[in-house]
């Protein structure tokens, strides 16, 4: 009919967060799915995924996100990112803007960036993430360490550091968590990416944002401890044409803490931009 704006829907791929796998969108895919199709992957290591002792960093999961949409999409997709996954998106934005039609981070990782400190602090933060590294990988320290961050009660307390919603963190939750770290390679996949966020240069936020024209989606817990807020607001500073939104009483997974809240955020946003886009286009002719 007349003056009808027809859309078609994005894709969505979800990408997780640090430990986490397909498992952690478990009240968002069938949210989402109700409007569009959803994809979600393990990073390479984690999850149902293979363990090698390889070298992880952001450019292989990058190139991991990248192989995949070549060989099953290959269309625009929307790229929803938690904590580390949030980094993977916005290297994936920057590097292929063909591939992303818009990215939603929630509570994005950062990692230390000595080459923004002056001398001699650069060197000061490089020395102690090397001692950082250097106390968990000691053959005599580490397996003990892992060996009890997956025990249930050790990791009970763990989650409920960094959820505000308490009720959240129940036994399927745990599960999630849990089983792969049982899987041969994990001891040295929860190492390695240590190794990867804390002394692997990988590209900062505060260089990727400013250039970006891709439409972006910043939810943020307000409470979150693992991730604090206020860096949403340096987002917003370093990218003004994003949209920042911060869920009060909310922690580190706000996607799981509040999902349904969560997915019609997501999809309210998507859906703007496929009729902003059918508009733009009807307006070119």
């Amino acid at each position: 009919p007349q003056g009808q704006v027809i859309t078609t829907t994005t894709p969505v791929v979800l990408l997780h967060g640090f430990g986490a796998s397909i498992g952690h969108w478990r009240d968002n895919i069938p949210g989402l799915a109700a409007h569009r199709s959803v994809y979600a992957l393990d990073l390479l290591g984690f999850g149902g995924s293979a363990k090698p002792r390889v070298e992880y960093s952001f450019e292989l999961w990058v190139d991991q996100v990248h192989s995949f949409w070549q060989e099953r999409m290959g269309q625009p997709v929307i790229l929803v990112g938690h904590s580390i996954g949030g980094v993977v998106a916005l290297i994936l934005a920057a590097r292929y803007p063909e591939m992303v039609k818009g990215i939603c981070l929630i509570s994005c990782a950062d990692g230390p960036h000595p080459e923004d400190l002056p001398h001699p602090f650069d060197w000061l933060v490089q020395g102690l993430t090397q001692v950082v590294v250097g106390i968990l990988g000691f053959p005599l320290t580490y397996p003990l360490l892992f060996d009890r961050l997956r025990q249930r009660p050790v990791l009970r307390k763990w989650v409920q550091g960094v959820y505000k919603h308490q009720e959240r963190v129940d036994e399927e939750l745990l599960d999630i968590f849990l089983e792969p770290a049982f899987d041969p390679g994990a001891e040295y996949v929860f190492l390695d990416t240590f190794r990867a966020i804390l002394t692997r240069p990988f590209p900062a936020p505060k260089r990727l944002l400013p250039p970006m024209e891709t439409p972006i989606l910043v939810i943020w817990g307000q409470e979150d401890p693992a991730v604090p807020s206020f860096l949403g607001d340096r987002f917003k500073q370093w990218q003004p044409r994003l949209t920042l939104i911060k869920l009060p009483g909310v922690g580190h997974c706000a996607h799981d803490e509040l999902p349904q809240w969560v997915n019609v955020l997501i999809e309210e946003w998507a859906a703007s931009l496929e009729v902003s886009l059918h508009l733009k286009r009807a307006y070119l002719g």
